[in-house]
């Protein structure tokens, strides 16, 4: 029996979600909601971490997580769905890394390399602790189609460039 017009069809997704306006659990499951409804399976996902605030000062803490599952379809489409399913879940445009209800980024989709839009993988992803950290919790030999490195290798070397930042580790549903 085929599914979704066969295995072949299919691509392994990875998405970062995360939220730092109230109520950050909530966001996080309305998007993992989201998600679901195009998954084709497989479904995978990290701890939730809060971890200190990119970008603009006065910001609160995030809660940042990774998900994985299998995708039939297009990188377009899949970038479409999330950017509209912010929309719907309430995100509004405060501008570049500046507060927000939830976030759903596109990190890789399958072995595909995309320039444009979208473009994949994600090009800040060997730069963020907050998304290799749960990224390596769920497909630490996952191995990167852009520099074939794998996800564990790709954190230990961020690591090298940089200190660690505080992750903590968010059991139950925190606001």
């Amino acid at each position: 029996m085929t599914i979704f017009g066969g295995v072949e069809s299919l691509n392994r997704v990875y998405i970062a979600l995360g939220s730092n306006l109230p109520d950050r659990s909530a966001h996080l499951k309305a998007g993992r909601d989201m998600l679901c409804r195009v998954s084709a399976g497989g479904w995978v996902e990290s701890p939730i971490y809060e971890t200190p605030p990119i970008g603009p000062a006065g910001q609160g803490p995030y809660f940042n997580q990774v998900v994985s599952f299998w995708y039939d379809g297009d990188p377009t489409k899949l970038l479409y769905y999330l950017k509209g399913s912010e929309l719907i879940l309430g995100r509004k445009d405060r501008g570049h890394w500046n507060s927000r209800e939830v976030d759903l980024d596109l990190l890789f989709f399958g072995r595909e390399i995309c320039t444009g839009r979208p473009t994949i993988p994600h090009p800040q992803v060997y730069n963020r602790q907050f998304v290799l950290v749960p990224l390596n919790d769920i497909a630490p030999d996952w191995v990167d189609p852009k520099t074939n490195k794998a996800v564990k290798d790709l954190l230990s070397e961020l690591l090298q460039r940089e200190d660690k930042i505080p992750f903590r580790v968010i059991k139950g549903e925190e606001p």
